[in-house]
């Protein structure tokens, strides 16, 4: 006997999990890992970034995978960028631009322009794609031409589009902010003394209510206490922090560092600073370095960004998103109306 249900069944599962795959092509850890740099609006940057950026909008300056030998493995270019680019060099592991791309050097790697190119130089060793017009190019690694172009853009565009980074951190970020706090800080003069207590490896500084206490002060010290994974959760608009990391902590420690600044609008860092900065929201100003991933709503970049892939592990999986849900419950009506059918007959 047919069951036309478990058809239905077998439908539904089927939508949710191509859903659930096709927007969850990175985790949080995962993308923390591959990306030194990710800006979901616009950029400007008067420095580099050691390993691989995003950028969500446009981008003018800087220097990109200046470290492309240490750069864990992923699918996504040195640098993309969705918007226009200007004034930029990439040393390693190509380029991706959604827009216009102009006054550029792109030495090393695969380049992908959807839009026009202009001034640039084009050094990678892999025939280029530029979808729009040119002026003042070098092509000096070949170029793509008609079919053969048409195809590399469109895969490029698929695979530069395939993770929503805006809906991937806003959701890791609203789900560190719920974690309970374990840990302590303890204040001494000019000195702030974070204490861990781990959970698992786990620890979680909730610093909602000496926030300014804590980013007043000149100088950090931490003691992990076998902590793999430090959470901060911040609930301040504007941030400014110039303390000196103790003991070269910012270097040590910049892997296993979370900062969840997730009601920041404005943060400015004017000392070197160690760990990953997640504020989907903000501006970053950074006049020294940061070691560790950058997630920001847009940059001001004035210091290096150094690679210190996520060694750690982010506690929380984020929710699906709303098309998601939708897709499940179209599927699961499919179920519905196929018992309702089967009932009837």
């Amino acid at each position: 006997m047919r069951r036309p249900w478990i058809f239905s069944v077998a439908l539904a599962a089927s939508i949710l999990g191509a859903s659930l795959s096709s927007h969850a092509a990175l985790t949080a850890d995962q993308a923390l890992q591959q990306f030194n740099l990710v800006v979901l609006g616009n950029a400007q940057s008067y420095s580099h970034v050691d390993g691989r950026t995003f950028i969500g909008g446009n981008l003018s300056g800087g220097d990109y995978a200046q470290h492309a030998s240490q750069v864990p493995a992923s699918s996504f270019a040195g640098l993309t960028v969705l918007g226009n680019v200007t004034g930029v060099n990439v040393n390693g592991l190509g380029a991706y631009v959604g827009g216009n791309l102009s006054s550029a050097n792109i030495n090393s790697g695969t380049a992908r322009v959807a839009g026009n190119a202009s001034n640039t130089n084009f050094n990678g060793g892999n025939p280029t794609a530029v979808g729009g017009s040119t002026s003042g190019v070098n092509f000096n690694s070949g170029r793509l031409t008609g079919a053969n172009a048409t195809r590399a853009l469109a895969d490029a565009a698929a695979n530069a589009n395939s993770v929503n980074f805006g809906t991937l951190f806003n959701q890791t970020s609203s789900s560190l902010r719920t974690l309970v706090n374990t840990s302590s800080v303890v204040f001494s003069g000019n000195k702030a003394t974070f204490n861990a207590v781990a959970n698992n490896g786990v620890a979680v500084f909730d610093l909602t209510a000496i926030d300014d206490a804590v980013f007043s002060k000149g100088e950090y010290a931490f003691n992990l206490n076998g902590a793999t994974t430090v959470i901060f959760n911040s609930d301040n608009t504007s941030i400014h922090i110039s303390a000196n990391f103790l003991g070269g902590s910012a270097q040590t420690y910049g892997q296993n560092f979370v900062w969840n600044f997730y009601n920041a609008t404005d943060i400015t860092l004017s000392s070197q600073f160690g760990g990953s900065i997640l504020a989907t929201n903000a501006k970053l100003t950074n006049y020294n370095n940061v070691e560790g991933s950058v997630v920001v709503n847009s940059l001001d970049q004035r210091g290096e960004i150094h690679l210190q892939p996520f060694a750690g592990h982010i506690p929380v999986t984020p929710v699906p998103e709303p098309e998601t849900y939708a897709m499940l419950l179209a599927g699961l009506g499919l179920l519905a109306a196929k018992r309702l059918t089967g009932r009837r007959r």
